[in-house]
This record gives C-alpha cells, sequence and structure tokens, in this order.
C-alpha cells in the first residue's frame, strides 16, 4: 500500500511539471515582475559595505509607515562621499539623506532607513505629499552640470545598493524616481543631472536582482579634479532671481544661499538679480566652513 501511494504521488508530480511547462501562463513569467519577485527572494543580495557618519538632522517615519520609494539626487559638489557626510553632521545644514556614493564607490549612511532624512523637501510621488515620510534618499556625488561624468565604479556601487534595498525593503522597482521628478512646483530641482543614465541604473538593478549581473571590468577612474575647483559660473534664468533659489536649484539646498552670496558679493543688496546676470557658484563646500557659523 505504501508503495502504492509513493507512486501515485510520483505520477501526480509529474503530471503537475508537464501542466506547468505546457500552459502559456508559465512559460510568459519571465519577463514579468512575479519571476523577479521570486529570483530576489532566492538570490540573497550581500548588504554593501558601508562607512557611517550620523547625521542629526533626521526624525522618526509616521507611525507604521515603512519606506516604500526611492529617491536619487546628485550632490552639486566637487567633495567626495565622506566631505557631504559631514556636511549633513552639522546641525546647521539642515538637510541629509540616507546614503552617499562616492565617485569611487564607497558608500557613506548618514541615517538608518527606519528615520526620515531631510532630502526631498517640498515632494509629491504617485499623489502622496511629504516623500520623506516613504522613502529612502541617496546622493550621487557629481556636480550636477551635465557635464562631469558619472563614473563606473559609482555606477557599480550604486546599482549594487539599490538592488539591496530594493530586496531588503520590498520595494517596487516603480518607485526608483528622481529629485526633479518629485520636486513640487514642478522644474523647482535637477537632480539628477541629464547625463545621469537612469537606463543603465535600471538594468544593473533588475540585472542584481536576477543573479546575473556582472561587475564591469577594467572599470574607469574617475574624471580628474576641474581645472577652477572652487566654483563655476551659469546665467541666471526665470524663477532664480534670488540666492535661495539659486542655491535651492542649482546646490539642492536653500541654506547655502550665504555661499552664493559670499561669492557675489557685488550682488549682495540687490533685490532681485537680474535675468542673464553672470553667478558663481561653488563647487566645494569650504564656503559653508567660511561663513557660516
Amino acid at each position: 500500500m505504501k508503495n502504492l501511494r509513493q507512486t501515485l504521488f510520483a505520477a501526480l508530480g509529474i503530471s503537475l511539471t508537464l501542466v506547468a511547462c505546457s500552459t502559456p501562463g508559465f512559460r510568459n513569467l519571465a519577463p514579468n515582475t512575479g519571476l523577479q519577485a521570486f529570483q530576489a527572494r532566492r538570490n540573497v543580495i550581500p548588504a554593501p559595505e558601508l562607512m557611517v557618519i550620523p547625521s542629526p538632522n533626521q526624525n522618526p517615519r509616521p507611525e507604521g509607515v515603512k519606506p516604500d520609494t526611492i529617491v536619487l539626487h546628485h550632490t552639486a559638489t566637487a567633495g567626495t562621499a565622506e566631505r557631504v557626510a559631514r556636511f549633513f553632521s552639522r546641525p546647521d545644514a539642515k538637510v541629509s539623506a540616507h546614503y552617499i556614493v562616492d565617485r569611487t564607490g564607497y558608500i557613506v549612511r548618514s541615517v538608518p532607513d527606519n528615520m526620515n532624512s531631510w532630502h526631498a523637501g517640498r515632494s509629491a510621488f504617485k499623489g502622496r505629499p511629504n516623500v520623506n515620510d516613504f522613502s529612502i534618499g541617496i546622493e550621487i556625488c557629481n556636480l550636477g552640470d551635465s557635464i562631469e561624468a558619472y563614473p563606473d565604479a559609482q555606477y557599480d556601487a550604486l546599482i549594487k545598493l539599490v538592488a539591496w534595498l530594493v530586496q531588503t525593503h520590498q520595494i517596487s522597482l516603480d518607485n526608483i524616481t528622481r529629485h526633479r521628478d518629485i520636486a513640487v512646483p514642478a522644474g523647482r530641482k535637477i537632480d539628477t543631472s541629464n547625463n545621469f543614465s537612469v537606463a543603465r541604473l535600471m538594468d544593473g538593478v533588475q540585472a542584481v536582482l536576477a543573479g546575473t549581473y556582472v561587475t564591469p571590468p577594467n572599470m574607469q577612474p574617475p574624471a580628474p579634479p576641474l581645472d577652477n575647483p572652487e566654483w563655476r559660473t551659469v546665467r541666471v534664468q526665470p524663477g532664480q532671481q534670488t540666492f535661495e533659489d539659486l542655491a535651492d536649484i542649482y546646490l539642492d539646498n536653500p541654506q547655502r544661499a550665504v555661499e552664493i552670496a559670499a561669492l557675489n558679493p557685488e550682488l549682495r543688496e540687490a533685490s532681485q538679480i537680474p535675468l542673464g546676470q553672470l553667478i558663481r557658484l561653488p563647487n566645494t563646500l569650504d564656503y559653508w566652513d567660511t561663513h557660516v557659523h
């Protein structure tokens, strides 16, 4: 009797396998997110190595709210991830992010995932306001001028970090977005810059989740430092006629208006900066250290 039961169960298993293989629905799972979710559970992604530099600029998430969105930023400075994290560690900066990804590929964590970091500002995503409450903010070290390239090592580290966060928090790939796409009003932010490849990031994340990602061989090193590392220039456009506006748009932080004022002393008394005016913007955080106490 026991042998008969074993034979029946074996036959049933073969029958189910044949049904699975011959049913169109099973064959079509490959391109669907259902298979990606299964692979994400099966392929455990290791946590990235992190340098931790805590920021006081954080607060608890609303009760019962867990992160389900990832927001990408650029740092708008030539500084390293560690330098940006040191800036975030100052209470007077009034800004932070959960992670900062350096040009060379190392990652700094400033705020734990279960807390709000102060990265999104006035924002809404898929009809939900206050994006800080339900998101993880990632700063990518880059001037944000759409000229400085994002190095291979940085993409590689970012891809692995985002994939790990997606798996850890069960975040939908549709909920990976940019600061420029959530800022209120629309057009208030420009990060990530135009030369950042969202497609490269997303392709890499999906490959990591599927267990097929290969770290690029012979990764190109970061570009050499700028000829003039202290500042760059932009022309004032409509909606950018105060130092606060310029700092909010180009430096991703209106608190840094004091740095722009320090670099453009001839315009300090102007109530509005003339359209087309050439303005110097800081490429480093040195002016913050000098002019903010």
